[in-house]
């Protein structure tokens, strides 16, 4: 008795899930050199970044901007999980998920990030001399924009000083009284 429910024939979709091709279906046509490529791909975001953006002022911009695409169209695409993204940031946002991550690992069967140092595992030392090199750096860029600032301004005082001349008189305003008249005005 079925009681009006629905049964589901387990052994039918068993069979339908293993002849039909599964999430990776895109991936499993390429070559050991193509995986690798691929991977190397992934792990040089700024590579990724670019490789994405060449084509960016080719094309037009399409009104909705909010929402990620199955296949490959225009914008940025994670060859990874067959995605494509209509902005930076959902792409990035994408490519810091744990959806990609996770994708990456059973692809390439290794950690997408490899740099995992706690803060705890940074010698103090390191801390210390890349502080006080970043600090000193900074130091002298503002002092170096500060003295090129003060420069240009004693420069453009002494022009403007330079350029004020006394002007005589004209003989009515003489006349009338008016070069005894002082002005703190330069």
């Amino acid at each position: 008795m079925s009681f009006g429910r629905r049964t589901w024939n387990r052994e039918e979709y068993a069979a339908k899930a293993a002849t039909s091709p599964g999430g990776q279906s895109h991936l499993s046509s390429l070559d050991q050199e193509q995986l690798k490529a691929l991977k190397d791909r992934y792990t040089d975001y700024n590579a990724l970044l670019e490789y994405n953006l060449r084509d960016i002022n080719k094309k037009t911009l399409s009104a909705n901007l909010s929402q990620q695409k199955k296949g490959k169209q225009f914008g940025f695409y994670c060859d990874i999980c067959d995605l494509t993204f209509k902005d930076t940031l959902q792409f990035i946002n994408h490519l810091n998920h744990k959806s990609h991550v996770v994708r990456f690992e059973n692809i390439f069967n290794e950690p997408l990030i490899k740099d995992t140092r706690d803060n705890d595992l940074v010698p103090l030392n390191e801390v210390r001399s890349q502080f006080h090199k970043s600090v000193s750096a900074f130091i002298g860029d503002t002092e170096l924009r500060s003295n090129k600032r003060k420069a240009a301004k004693r420069v453009k005082c002494e022009k403007s000083d330079a350029e004020i001349k006394y002007q005589p008189q004209s003989e009515i305003g003489r006349l009338m009284g008016f070069t005894e008249f002082g002005s703190s005005k330069k």
